[in-house]
């Protein structure tokens, strides 16, 4: 009881934490590009408007130990990552945004026999709007997202390191559609509510068939390939400048289950700081929080600090 009773607070205080941080985006002036709601029409292609924009990088982090008296091992994390936006409009209102992400990355650790992921996202999220005023729009998102690469348990059996495979591509895998609201104040701030959301999570059936009764695996029950929710969505994005050549990047998403747990919101907050050197060297601080109790009934932390080449378009 005192175990839910924590994981409930902790969801309650980030969920404040995540509308506060809208808010205040809003409140603040962001000096950028507008996209004015009558700009669609005045476009010079017709009343068409496009714009691709995104960013490609690779980073890394390594330490370096030998004979080193008061200790430590060396290790290497590389990470490979890009994020890229299509964004249509149409002078009749109809909006569509497309986002595609992928991010992958190894570690190794000196003295360990195997390589270690330090990160596997890829994500498709496409959002067909209809403009209602300069900022709100009518909203149908499509969101798929999964891992790329094979996920393992590490452990060590008669100091022998092991591993088993857990997941792989499609397993778990995440299709959602939602219906409602879509806020883009600019390409840095935007919001989408959705109150009517359907959410499918997709795994093999070869993790769930050696099952015992009673075990789930992601949340999917024994013998089965898939579990279905209904609930409420939201997501947004919000992007700053807070120093010269300091960028401050938010990501969120919250997800309420309409038919279980519904005391139990489930949310995703990556928050990226990125330090630009110059256009093709920057630094990057990664923080990622994730809450997912059918994944696992535990906070989870993703945290990265690396230097690394981007190019931006």
């Amino acid at each position: 009881m005192k175990k839910k009773s924590l994981c409930l607070t902790r969801n309650i205080f980030l969920f404040i934490l995540i509308i506060f941080n809208f808010q205040l985006s809003i409140a603040q002036e962001i000096e950028e590009e507008e996209l004015p709601f009558d700009a669609v029409i005045q476009s010079t292609l017709k009343g068409k408007r496009y714009k691709f924009y995104g960013n490609t990088r690779f980073n890394f982090n390594q330490a370096y130990f030998s004979n080193w008296i008061s200790g430590g091992e060396s290790a290497l994390t590389v990470l490979y990552g890009l994020d890229y936006n299509l964004n249509y409009s149409y002078r009749n209102g109809l909006v569509w945004d497309t986002n595609v992400l992928l991010s992958v990355g190894t570690t190794y650790i000196s003295g360990s026999k195997f390589f270690k992921k330090a990160d596997d996202r890829f994500e498709i999220g496409s959002l067909v709007g209809k403009q209602i005023n300069q900022y709100w729009n009518y909203s149908g998102l499509l969101n798929f997202k999964t891992q790329l690469l094979p996920g393992y348990r590490f452990y060590t059996e008669d100091g022998i390191e092991k591993r088993d495979q857990v997941s792989q591509f499609l397993s778990p895998a995440f299709v959602q559609l939602s219906l409602g609201w879509y806020y883009k104040k600019s390409d840095n701030l935007w919001l989408n509510l959705s109150p009517i959301s359907g959410r499918v999570l997709l795994v093999s059936e070869k993790y769930t068939d050696a099952l015992a009764a009673g075990q789930k695996y992601f949340g999917v029950d024994a013998g089965k390939g898939t579990k279905f929710f209904f609930g409420t969505a939201i997501s947004g994005f919000y992007r700053k400048e807070i120093m010269k050549n300091i960028f401050w990047e938010n990501k969120y998403s919250i997800y309420v289950n309409y038919l279980e747990k519904t005391k139990n919101i489930d949310f995703e907050w990556d928050m990226n700081i990125r330090f630009k050197v110059n256009n093709k060297v920057s630094g990057n601080f990664i923080m990622h929080l994730l809450y997912d109790d059918d994944l696992i009934s535990e906070l989870q932390v993703r945290e990265l600090l690396g230097l690394g080449i981007n190019i931006d378009l």
